[in-house]
């Protein structure tokens, strides 16, 4: 049997790694670490003791899709993490709050991956 230790990284294409970049470092909020030069086009982000990777490939173009693949993250205050993607015009869905999983969010990148904004609280 196979015994995950925890979670390394999960990785998202992109059809243009500077936009993909902007929305991660700006709306996200994420920090660039340092990534290896693969010879093709990507960026590194470290998320606690993990990483977001992104990497240069075809646009895939979706609406959030909560059932779909995309990545979780935790994030410190959520109805400011509402209220900034609002400010910014970006379009999300939220779950109901009764559902008894915490608050979650979830928006899109420049290519359609699904990101979840979530609290616990």
């Amino acid at each position: 049997m196979i015994k995950i230790k925890a979670l390394n990284h999960a990785a998202f294409r992109v059809s243009d790694v500077d936009k993909a970049a902007g929305f991660y470092e700006k709306v996200i909020g994420l920090k660039r670490v340092p990534r290896p030069n693969f010879g093709f086009g990507g960026a590194w982000y470290g998320v606690g003791n993990n990483a977001l990777h992104i990497i240069s490939s075809e646009n895939r173009g979706q609406k959030p899709d909560p059932l779909g693949a995309h990545v979780a993250f935790e994030v410190e205050d959520f109805d400011e993490a509402k209220r900034t993607l609002k400010e910014m015009g970006i379009e999300f869905l939220e779950a109901p709050s009764n559902m008894g999983a915490g608050r979650q969010l979830w928006v899109v990148d420049p290519d359609g991956n699904t990101i979840e904004l979530r609290t616990e609280k």
